[in-house]
């Protein structure tokens, strides 16, 4: 009885102990490698640089009117019954609307850098994230056809257009810490982003068959006799700011665990589209502390 006795008071006192330890929480300090994975969804007003617009930096025309192309995407129309007699040449086609473009859901991955400062309330970080955006929207051609007995599918000819572009984005900000309990925190971000952009390909499928439109023949007409053509870069550098709220633990390993949301308004700098924007993401982060350069 008396060892039993004993093996409770040991029990409830080191449960005391470690309740103890619970609710001052393990907390981060020093320098924390952060990884990051998240979904971003960003503001569709800059997908309209893939809508072929004749204003835009890759237009629909240029193909559409082209001795190299467009003898080829008439005749296919053509034998696919997809235009009427009226349309006689490729130089007949025309464009009935340039559908709004869209942004699919983007996977984002980061990588980064956090430094908690001996004030517990305090801390600033740095992170690099990468994503590739899928655009996508609907152009639609004129059919010729004879309005007397035209339905709406066969009024227009519908031309799926696609673009693919990267971006990087660097942010670097400042973090303020609520504890709120076991281990558990509260975090806000402030701060100032950088991004850039690369535009990797500007595409329309006409009559089951796919056609780049990036302009890589410096606005001149296309030619489909050229086998290779230099970098055209028409993306670049962008700026702005973001603000983050997320809520996370950290285990006795020194290790955080955070999910947060991320408002970001920023210029994203697309030829002909560089306006600033609001971008928002969901992401899951990880800081491992279990190193510092400054440790001795």
């Amino acid at each position: 009885m008396v060892g039993v006795a004993a093996l409770l008071c040991s029990f409830v006192f080191s449960g005391k102990e470690v309740a103890s330890q619970s609710l001052t929480g393990n907390r981060l300090y020093g320098l924390s490698l952060t990884v990051n994975v998240g979904v971003l969804r960003p503001d569709n007003s800059h997908a309209a640089f893939y809508s072929g617009r004749p204003e835009n930096a890759n237009t629909l025309m240029r193909i559409l009117h082209s001795e190299s192309y467009g003898h080829g995407i008439w005749n296919n129309l053509s034998t696919q019954d997809l235009i009427g007699s009226s349309i006689g040449s490729y130089n007949q086609l025309t464009v009935a609307e340039y559908g709004d473009m869209y942004y699919k859901l983007a996977f984002q991955l980061g990588l980064g850098f956090r430094y908690d400062l001996e004030h517990p309330k305090w801390a600033w970080q740095v992170r690099f994230d990468y994503a590739k955006l899928h655009a996508q929207g609907l152009i639609l051609l004129n059919s010729g056809k004879d309005q007397a007995y035209l339905t709406n599918a066969d009024r227009y000819v519908n031309c799926p257009a696609m673009g693919v572009e990267e971006r990087i984005s660097c942010d670097l900000g400042i973090i303020r810490k609520f504890r709120l309990h076991n281990g558990m925190d509260m975090e806000l971000s402030l701060g100032g982003t950088v991004n850039n952009t690369k535009v990797e390909s500007s595409e329309v499928r006409i009559a089951g068959v796919t056609y780049s439109i990036l302009d890589v023949w410096g606005g001149q007409s296309p030619s489909s006799y050229v086998g290779s053509y230099e970098y055209v870069n028409q993306g670049g550098i962008g700026y702005g700011g973001y603000a983050s709220l997320s809520v996370g633990y950290t285990l006795p390993s020194q290790t955080a665990i955070w999910l947060g949301y991320t408002f970001s308004y920023n210029k994203v700098n697309l030829l002909g589209y560089a306006d600033f924007a609001p971008h928002h993401a969901i992401s899951l982060n990880v800081a491992i502390n279990n190193f510092s350069f400054f440790d001795s």
